[in-house]
């Protein structure tokens, strides 16, 4: 619509020429040397616009020839262009396909049509000769990758993958910190990086990286103090190996502070009180943990804390765990454990009254092995002892030691699972009910008092 305005300006300002030239008519006169020219107005004003026309028209050929080689130039550097992002497409497509061949061959395709410090082809050969085996060929991509800013990025994380997949984790971990270096806050740099020194056990610089992840909200708070933990335990474990007492009893202590209820911290340092004959320590901390987090491994640990003031006192025992089922009177695990040790001492009825209340609150395995060791010791009622057995096999399972990555069941929890996986080891219900009466026995037998957690 402006176009047309403009062009319909154009026409009427050229009409309004041509009739104020018609309507004022006249002569032009040129005197020059002995030469005397006399134009009439009009004639010689058109006469102008065909010159002006003219050398318009001849400065545009002569401009366009000039300009011919640049502009074929650009012209191929256009078509190269379009053909060299066609290669990278298709090299891309083969590589995800895996097909290194085609892969190789639209690599070198880019790199011919584009620019020899275009990063897209360097990306692509590196990534086919990575198809094809040829490390050092990707390698030498990757490094070239490196040697620009913009796409240094890139080589990096050409040279971390390589790294991770051939388990050289040192080199890997400080790609990673160079990476982080470029990209503080990139999330999955951080976790990866965190991963690396975790398998490097570099528990101080691990724990680093995670406070940077927490922070930038990679990962939760509850599985960063989780972490933590699990990595003071972790180094305590290699400070004891070591025989180094001091940073052992340390490092404990910080896994402690960090969680004061988590059972498998808890634990050792209450072993390691009573070994240094602390025992005061101990009950304190074992009984703040049960408060709060009622587990097996602790009524276990209270008993060994036990200690008798009075020669032949019966009973002394039997307070000594009912001191520790007040604080829990509904906790399944402390109910059991009264009832072994009633059972234990001659008091069958007491014992009937603790498992009757422990099976109206959760039955288990456990339960109803108690129950057939009751009746086994007080009335020597064979039919009745296979009744509890048969019942226990059929009973819900306890909470058990068990992976969350391959749902193997431990006897203890470890920071590190035999199959190298770091603090997967959770407290937990297992899936189903057929486990091997090994598994029973370890964890659910006719012990009360049942799963060692240190």
């Amino acid at each position: 619509m402006i176009r047309a305005l403009l062009t319909l300006l154009k026409i009427g300002i050229f009409v309004a020429a041509v009739v104020w030239l018609a309507e004022h008519p006249g002569t032009i006169a040129i005197d020059w040397l002995d030469y005397k020219v006399t134009f009439h107005v009009g004639f010689f004003f058109a006469a102008m616009l065909v010159l002006i026309a003219i050398g318009i028209t001849l400065f545009s050929i002569i401009k366009t020839a000039l300009d011919m080689p640049k502009n074929m130039t650009r012209y191929r550097d256009m078509t190269y262009k379009d053909k060299g992002a066609r290669a990278i497409a298709l090299g891309l497509t083969a590589v995800a396909a895996g097909d290194a061949k085609n892969a190789n061959y639209q690599a070198e395709r880019a790199k011919r049509f584009l620019n020899e410090d275009d990063p897209l082809p360097q990306l692509l050969q590196a990534q086919a000769a990575r198809l094809k085996g040829n490390e050092v060929d990707a390698a030498r991509a990757f490094m070239k990758l490196m040697d620009h800013k913009e796409t240094s990025f890139l080589g990096i994380r050409g040279l971390l993958q390589s790294a991770l997949d051939h388990g050289d984790y040192a080199g890997a971990v400080e790609l990673g910190h160079k990476a982080l270096e470029e990209y503080p806050k990139q999330g999955w740099i951080l976790c990866i990086v965190y991963d690396l020194e975790i398998k490097a056990r570099n528990w101080d610089s691990a724990r680093k990286v995670l406070y940077r992840a927490e922070k930038a909200g990679v990962i939760a708070t509850n599985k960063a103090n989780a972490d933590r933990v699990a990595m003071y335990i972790a180094q305590a474990e290699e400070n004891k190996a070591r025989g180094e007492e001091e940073f052992y009893f340390r490092n404990l202590n910080k896994a402690y502070k960090t969680d004061q209820n988590f059972v498998p911290g808890v634990m050792r340092l209450a072993r390691m009180y009573l070994e240094r004959n602390k025992r005061k320590a101990a009950l304190s901390i074992i009984e703040k943990a049960w408060k709060n987090n009622p587990h097996r491994g602790l009524v276990e640990l209270w008993m060994e804390a036990y200690k008798p003031e009075r020669e032949n006192d019966t009973m002394e025992r039997v307070r000594w765990i009912e001191k520790l089922v007040k604080y829990q009177p509904d906790s399944v695990e402390a109910l059991l454990a009264l009832a072994s040790v009633q059972i234990q001492d001659g008091l069958w009825g007491e014992a009937r009254k603790s498992l009757e209340k422990a099976e109206s609150i959760r039955p288990n395995v456990s339960l109803y092995k108690l129950w057939a060791k009751l009746e086994e010791r007080a009335t020597h009622n064979e039919a009745k002892v296979r009744e509890w057995l048969e019942k226990a096999a059929d009973a819900p399972r306890e909470r058990v030691w068990i992976c969350s990555e391959t749902g193997r069941i431990y006897d203890e929890w470890t920071p590190i699972s035999d199959q190298g996986l770091f603090n997967t080891i959770i407290w937990d219900f297992p899936q189903g009910r057929n486990v091997t009466s090994m598994a029973l026995m370890n964890h659910g037998g006719l012990k009360p008092a049942l799963l060692q957690a240190s």
